[in-house]
């Protein structure tokens, strides 16, 4: 078997934070991640899902090696990501490519699309400077956009065309591996399947594995093959994506999807209680306090994420009941 192209190993995330004033010199610690483990094959597509705050995105900057772990190892392949040298290090910004939730706020809104294109193509010399003109048109026409809209600039293109350059960017680099930031957000729900069809096709013809940030349990569904919850800084349930949406097993992923009838609307548990305060986490589950079955062992027993059936994973004293 091959090993993982992608390896968190108990993977946390700590930023400290100073008040005003000399009475408030001493600095507090908020955990972002909190002990995340996850394994990422080669042709996986991952939909990490949770309300605002959850630490999705604080991951996708560790796995991009944008900040360092507080504790723990980001591993791509055998190597971990805070010990690769320079040469391997380039080599990652080829591999693992990033597709913004802003996508046009990213570009230079001074560059032309085929300059914006040429870019990454340029940089990591991937072809002789007479053939990345052909190539930045094969590009723009893999993601259903003319060539005529390489002498635009980014301001004078459409939400949804945008959505697709950037997405022709990341495929620039030739990258084993995408990771995305709520990319579809925002988008007319016509413009939003032409997209999600687009990188579903990309994904099986290239066998690229894809991490999906997603509000939307819809294009989870429709997009990845698995589906890892996060909650408060740590993976409370994963695995299939079918499995998970029809049978969960964790009662904070069960609460998302009650209260998420429409594929529309943004991922909000509907729960009685408060979410606790990543500065001062209480003590046994962190989940206890708006858990409508939460018993006494939930308040001072800290659950671990274990194997369940299926290929699932539950971080759960009393995982819910299959009906």
């Amino acid at each position: 078997m091959q090993a993982p192209i992608f390896s968190l190993l108990d993977v946390e995330r700590t930023y400290e934070l100073r008040g005003r004033g000399w009475l408030n010199r001493t600095p507090r610690k908020l955990k972002a991640l909190d002990g995340v483990r996850l394994e990422l094959q080669r042709g996986d597509t991952l939909a990490l899902v949770g309300e605002s705050g959850s630490g999705k995105s604080t991951l996708i900057r560790l796995m991009l090696g944008l900040e360092p772990a507080s504790d723990g190892r980001v591993l791509y392949g055998q190597r971990d990501l805070a010990q690769l040298d320079a040469e391997e290090r380039k080599r990652f910004a080829r591999e693992v490519a990033f597709i913004y939730q802003n996508a046009r706020g990213s570009m230079n809104p001074r560059m032309r699309i085929a300059d914006i294109l040429a870019e990454p193509i340029r940089l990591h010399r991937l072809c002789e400077e007479s053939a990345i003109a052909d190539r930045v048109v094969a590009l723009i026409e893999r993601v259903g956009l003319p060539a005529g809209l390489l002498q635009r600039f980014p301001g004078e293109l459409s939400g949804g065309q945008i959505r697709r350059v950037a997405i022709a960017r990341a495929l620039a680099a030739e990258p084993r591996v995408i990771l995305a930031d709520e990319s579809v957000a925002g988008l007319d729900v016509s413009v939003q399947a032409q997209v999600l069809n687009l990188l579903r096709e990309l994904c099986r013809e290239s066998g690229i594995t894809l991490v999906f940030i997603t509000h939307d349990l819809g294009v989870a569904s429709y997009l990845c093959d698995r589906i890892a919850v996060l909650y408060l800084g740590r993976i409370v349930e994963q695995g299939p994506t079918e499995a998970i949406l029809n049978t969960p097993r964790h009662p904070y992923t069960r609460a998302l999807l009650q209260a998420f009838p429409r594929f529309d609307m943004p991922l909000k548990a509907s729960l009685s209680g408060e979410i606790p305060s990543p500065v001062d986490l209480p003590k046994g589950c962190r989940f206890a306090g708006r858990c409508p079955q939460a018993q006494a062992a939930c308040r001072e027993t800290d659950p671990v994420l274990t194997a369940h059936d299926a290929g699932r994973q539950v971080a759960c004293l009393f995982p819910v009941a299959s009906v």
